[in-house]
């Protein structure tokens, strides 16, 4: 038996997807614990573009179960659509190849709603979320209001449910926003059809996970977002509303935390974010455009299309990461960019207060005081996108990747130089 959990190391976007791809190879079991359709992980195989926002990456390997577990919340009319266009592009669907928890909470309609008009609220101050409906169906999670994926089962269970919730939601819409109350009909209706394609995959995930343990398999617990968007240790309040950390495997999928064999953080050989908050490396102007453009795929949110914040790698980020996840090694993507910029720079302290610090602070009201302290490498300038062996790289890119393994004390297990699957240097096996 071997478990292995991915976890974005940054603010997500780190590549994760690809990562994913390339070493769920090996697993029999692959799971996603948490989030919702505002994330999106981007694969490329055989010059086909794969963007999935629900289903786990692992749909892409034919012998693979792909488990949607109780800390996801869904989208039923996203996740119907994921699936079309999946099964257009010649993925097999069915309930042998695919698992979703049936206690997964929905994202319905009024969260939706509510998300956009609580941001259209806040103005400028908006907190720049999808308005997805994510944080709202959280919200109802915690306040137990929530409608779950048995529920959607269950015709009486799902009326019930909606004639307690809805008239609360809509008078929050109408008296609080001034928006469009909905109706209950029409949404039973809309839930119904979509309880038609859903329920046939729809299970006991826990039972499904303790019998793929006890089997001894091979299970790769695919995590969205980032360290830095976690609900409990991000920059709070940017960030997203679900544990993206390592420990929300084991409340988000049923892993036991003993069953846990290694935690493979993924992180850019720089750093990006998407959204509002404090970025103490971020860089502007031509300086970010540069990495934004540089590369086959570009710096651009896979599920908003929205541009991302770029700036140069952030070592107190990453130490801080590697320490609320007790990452055992790390899988270092985007290493081709690099090659567009004349000179790398690398943070590895903050001065804050007249003191060095190594480590990100906890305490993200200090962020914006931190001063990041730079060491500047040399960088190769050359394209690098199809070496496959770490000692055919640049002396430069292999020092750059030795400076970071140095600095972290962990190694660097794999490193992405390409969006393909091919375009990946194996240093040691993830399982």
């Amino acid at each position: 038996m071997s478990v292995v959990v991915t976890v974005g190391c940054q603010w997500g976007d780190e590549g994760k997807g690809k990562i994913i791809d390339f070493i769920c190879s090996e697993a029999d079991v692959v799971t996603r614990h948490q989030g919702g359709n505002n994330a999106g992980h981007t694969i490329q195989v055989d010059g086909k573009q794969f963007i999935f926002h629900i289903v786990p990456s692992g749909m892409l390997k034919e012998n693979t179960l792909n488990i949607i577990g109780n800390g996801v919340v869904i989208d039923p009319f996203i996740l119907i659509e994921e699936l079309d266009d999946l099964q257009s592009k010649g993925i097999q669907i069915t309930p042998s190849r695919l698992n979703i928890s049936g206690q997964a909470h929905l994202i319905m309609p009024y969260h939706r709603l509510l998300d956009g008009l609580e941001e259209e609220r806040r103005g400028g101050k908006g907190l720049g979320t999808t308005k997805r409906g994510i944080g709202p169906a959280y919200m109802d999670k915690v306040a137990r209001y929530g409608v779950r994926m048995f529920d959607l089962c269950d015709e009486t269970q799902l009326r019930k449910r909606l004639e307690t919730v809805l008239p609360l939601k809509n008078s929050i819409i109408e008296n609080v926003y001034g928006g469009k109350p909905l109706d209950l009909e029409e949404t039973f209706q809309s839930l119904r059809t979509c309880a038609e394609r859903l329920v046939p995959f729809v299970t006991d995930t826990t039972d499904v996970i303790a019998n793929a343990l006890a089997q001894g398999k091979k299970i790769l617990c695919e995590g969205a977002q980032g360290t830095l968007l976690d609900i409990d240790y991000g920059t709070y309040p940017f960030l997203t509303s679900s544990n993206t950390t390592a420990g929300g495997v084991c409340t988000g999928c049923s892993i036991p935390p003993m069953k846990i064999t290694n935690v493979l953080g993924i992180a850019k050989a720089y750093t990006t974010r998407v959204g509002e908050g404090p970025f103490p490396t971020e860089l502007y102007d031509e300086e970010a455009q540069r990495i934004r453009t540089a590369g086959p795929v570009g710096e651009f949110g896979a599920t908003t299309g929205r541009p991302r914040r770029c700036g140069w790698l952030d070592l107190p980020l990453l130490r801080y990461a590697i320490r609320v996840s007790g990452i055992s090694g790390i899988g270092l993507t985007r290493l081709d960019i690099l090659s567009a910029v004349p000179e790398i720079k690398v943070c590895v302290a903050y001065q804050l207060r007249g003191e060095t610090r190594k480590v990100f602070p906890a305490n993200v009201n200090l962020l914006g005081e931190c001063e990041p302290v730079y060491e500047t490498l040399p960088s190769w300038k050359e394209d690098i996108s199809a070496i496959t062996r770490f000692e055919d790289l640049p002396a430069t890119a292999q020092s750059y990747v030795h400076f970071i393994e140095e600095s972290l004390q962990i190694p660097i297990m794999l490193i992405s130089v390409g969006p393909a699957r091919q375009q990946t240097i194996v240093r040691k096996n993830v399982f």
